[in-house]
């Protein structure tokens, strides 16, 4: 089958891996159906930035794919289920590893509900499996693939605590940045107020996350530092230089929460990870999906905004090129 994979700092590739079979009595294999590009981590991957390793790599964890055969002890899926993250193990890779591998026709996903003996869905912290569900929304594979950047931005505001009444920032102007800020105001928060350093995601902060405002100039930080008004302020970019925007925005009495992945060569300081502000939690989306589809379902979130691209796995370069140029907001591909 073919992989997209990293063949070495910088460098893509398309590499022919076996089919994974089912080694466990709990595990499924999966068809892709679609995969997207994680505008952060996929590209610090590919510069080794992320997951240091050795190469190639097999990319990919966004994905979205059909459930094609079932181990025996298998219960809670059967063959047709549409399920969010099918992956591969550094054993499915020979002569690389799989830095998750969402980007390979097949996957595999664990049922392991049914290998503890607990219910489907159950989702307490550090449960692996939580992630690898069937897909509640009824919608096209390319578009649930966005779910994927909602789930586990929607959890993360929940985890920061975001209720109605509280003032939220937002350092960051990508996809993720721009799904903290809808989830913020989703839940309640006023006002939601995002900063980036370009000007032209402004339209899509006010029409798609309905932020109060969008702040690009050099000095709006320091302006609204001194102001002191927020109280959770979201890390959406994954750099130093964006946490100690965070860190000025909390001032004193607010909470600077670190979503985003800083590359290994420019890792966040243990000054800014000890800061009494500072705060950090894991995700767990498996356990906020029907929420979301709720969202989805009440026409609160429309999957058509997540995704501006779809094209074939073959022109895997073209989709990374468009992502690193910002010519595209977020690019599944798809078989």
């Amino acid at each position: 089958m073919r992989a997209v994979c990293a063949n070495a700092p910088g460098v893509l590739g398309m590499m022919d891996i076996p089919v994974p079979r089912i080694e466990d009595p709990f595990e499924c294999i999966v068809r892709l159906d679609a995969c997207s590009i994680c505008n952060s981590t996929d590209p610090k991957l590919l510069e080794n930035e992320f997951c240091p390793g050795p190469f190639p790599t097999v990319l990919g964890h966004e994905s979205v794919g059909t459930v094609v055969e079932v181990g025996p002890g298998v219960r809670n899926f059967r063959e047709g289920d549409r399920v969010f993250r099918q992956r591969l193990g550094d054993e499915h890779v020979p002569g690389g590893r799989s830095t998750w591998g969402g980007f390979a026709e097949y996957g595999v996903i664990s049922d392991q509900w049914a290998q503890d003996d607990v219910p489907y869905l159950h989702c307490a912290d550090g449960y692996p499996a939580h992630a690898q569900q069937k897909v509640m929304a009824d919608v096209a594979p390319p578009l649930a693939t966005a779910m994927i950047t909602l789930m586990e931005t929607l959890d993360y505001s929940t985890s920061a605590g975001v209720v109605p009444g509280q003032s939220v920032a937002v350092v960051g102007s990508g996809p993720v940045g721009q799904a903290l800020a809808l989830f913020a105001k989703l839940l309640g928060a006023a006002p939601v107020v995002a900063f980036g350093r370009r000007q032209e995601p402004g339209e899509r902060f006010a029409r798609v996350a309905h932020a109060d405002a969008y702040l690009w100039q050099p000095d709006d930080v320091e302006r609204e530092a001194e102001r002191g008004r927020f109280d959770i302020v979201f890390e959406a970019v994954g750099s130093r230089e964006a946490l100690d925007t965070c860190l000025r925005l909390a001032g004193v009495r607010g909470t600077a929460w670190c979503y985003g992945v800083a590359p290994e060569s420019h890792a966040y300081t243990e000054t800014q990870k000890t800061d009494p502000r500072y705060r950090n939690a894991p995700v767990f989306e498996g356990r906020v999906q029907r929420r979301l589809a709720d969202f989805i379902e009440a026409g609160d979130i429309r999957l058509e905004d997540w995704i501006s691209h779809v094209l074939p796995m073959a022109d895997y370069q073209r989709a990374f090129d468009l992502t690193a140029r910002r010519e595209a907001f977020k690019v599944a591909l798809v078989p």
